[in-house]
């Protein structure tokens, strides 16, 4: 049972909604049609004193097209908006996880195997063009431009237990989930 459900509530059922009420689920009902379902509850989790958190969103870029690049969207602005959380921002689906890269290096803990990472990643310039330089993965690049409409980093493939990426920009990076099961 969650803790809140907020959003602009147009498609929740009434029985739906007095059933987590009374299951002591705080309800909060936004009616602003300028902002979507996550920028709202992100501005939730924002007034929460618990705040700077992770943040993983279960579903994300599933489902129609449109919304998966609305998440997108929202991913990227949420990075630079001062009025949603300070927080890391996953988006994790059955095949796998992405978030974005600032500016910099970033170092990413890649450990492969059952249940954890499956070799495949991704580097996406989403905003703006970016420079990367990369190490840890099959084919590493140096002072590399990408862009979207451009080169990307797609396929790659994990070959080190830390990547190491160096970014001019923020990018977006993908890493391939493996669903075999530990043994």
């Amino acid at each position: 049972i969650p803790d809140i459900i907020c959003g602009d509530l147009d498609s929740i059922r009434p029985e739906v909604r007095v059933y987590y009420e009374k299951n002591g689920t705080k309800i909060i009902q936004n009616p602003d049609q300028y902002s979507s379902d996550l920028t709202k509850s992100l501005k939730c989790i924002n007034n929460d004193p618990k705040s700077p958190m992770h943040v993983v969103i279960i579903g994300g870029i599933g489902g129609r097209f449109d919304q998966g690049f609305s998440q997108l969207h929202h991913l990227y602005t949420a990075s630079k908006d001062s009025t949603l959380p300070n927080s890391q921002i996953f988006l994790v689906n059955p095949q796998s996880i992405c978030f974005l890269l600032m500016k910099g290096m970033n170092r990413i803990a890649a450990p492969l195997g059952p249940g954890l990472f499956a070799e495949n990643v991704g580097i996406i310039p989403i905003g703006r063009p970016s420079v990367i330089t990369t190490k840890g993965l099959e084919w590493d690049v140096t002072d590399w431009y990408t862009e979207f409409g451009g080169q990307m980093s797609t396929s790659n493939h994990i070959k080190s237990h830390t990547i190491e990426i160096d970014t001019s920009e923020r990018v977006l990076f993908t890493m391939e989930l493996d669903r075999s099961r530990p043994e």
